[in-house]
């Protein structure tokens, strides 16, 4: 058995995993499953918010094998972490072998929906969300168009690399600026908050909210307090942006 290249599948699988918002807990229990096919005396897996730490170690190997991974970048992506379980499962299971699991797992990146059809969700997404707090047709189709508007703003600020505060700043801001034109100038009986709050739905932390609970129950504390803190500074991120977005506009308009 190739024991470093299974080390380096537990490490892809990892970063691939919290990369797209798996909750730690799930992480490590699929870096282990994968680390404990190598039937070695000492397999360990740790995961937090940020990092990877994975061990190896046998009386059968000389030295120790023991590899760190920084995570920098975190984007919900629940296929991928699907992707993920189905490989790690057949691995260890013994359906497929080691290096097909490592070319699956590297693989998985370039198995996305195209962006056109996310765009799309994501006006859809922001419309339904209208209808879903109570407005009309008229509010359903300004939180569509505003929709199709946060997404092209996510798509030129991705291009621009803005951090993620940024990001939520400026979209939330270019929302709020969407929705008070659209009543100041076509739509006077629209309801602008309602149209504003529908089209933030799709930035709203709900999975970081979602793994810090997961993690402080399962009684990872650091992952747990780091995901809450995640979670606490996009929503200020958003609710900056959106004030921003108001005050620019007069803040006025209702």
């Amino acid at each position: 058995m190739d024991y470093r290249t299974l080390m380096d599948i537990a490490i892809l699988a990892g970063k691939i995993m919290l990369e797209s918002n798996a909750e730690t807990y799930r992480v490590e229990d699929t870096m282990n499953h994968i680390l404990q096919t190598s039937n070695f005396e000492t397999t360990e897996a740790l995961a937090i918010a940020t990092g990877l730490v994975a061990t190896l170690d046998d009386p059968s190997i000389v030295d120790p094998i023991t590899i760190v991974k920084r995570i920098n970048s975190t984007a919900t992506n629940l296929s991928n972490i699907a992707e993920v379980n189905t490989i790690s499962r057949q691995l260890t299971s013994g359906e497929i072998e080691i290096p097909e699991a490592y070319l699956a797992l590297q693989n998985i990146s370039k198995v996305q929906y195209k962006q056109g059809y996310k765009d799309i969700a994501t006006s859809i997404l922001a419309a339904s969300f209208a209808l879903l707090l109570g407005g009309g047709i008229l509010e359903m189709a300004a939180a569509g168009v505003n929709g199709a508007l946060l997404a092209l703003v996510l798509k030129g600020e991705k291009r621009l690399g803005m951090g993620s505060f940024v990001r939520n700043v400026v979209s939330s801001a270019v929302i709020s600026i969407g929705a008070g034109l659209f009543q100041m100038f076509l739509f006077p009986s629209l309801n602008m908050n309602l149209v504003i709050t529908s089209t933030i739905m799709p930035l709203v932390p709900g999975t970081a909210i979602t793994n810090a609970i997961r993690d402080t129950l399962q009684g990872d504390y650091t992952s747990g307090g780091a995901k809450a803190l995640e979670a606490f500074v996009v929503a200020l991120s958003i609710a900056l942006g959106v004030a921003i977005g108001l005050v620019i506009i007069g803040g006025g308009v209702s």
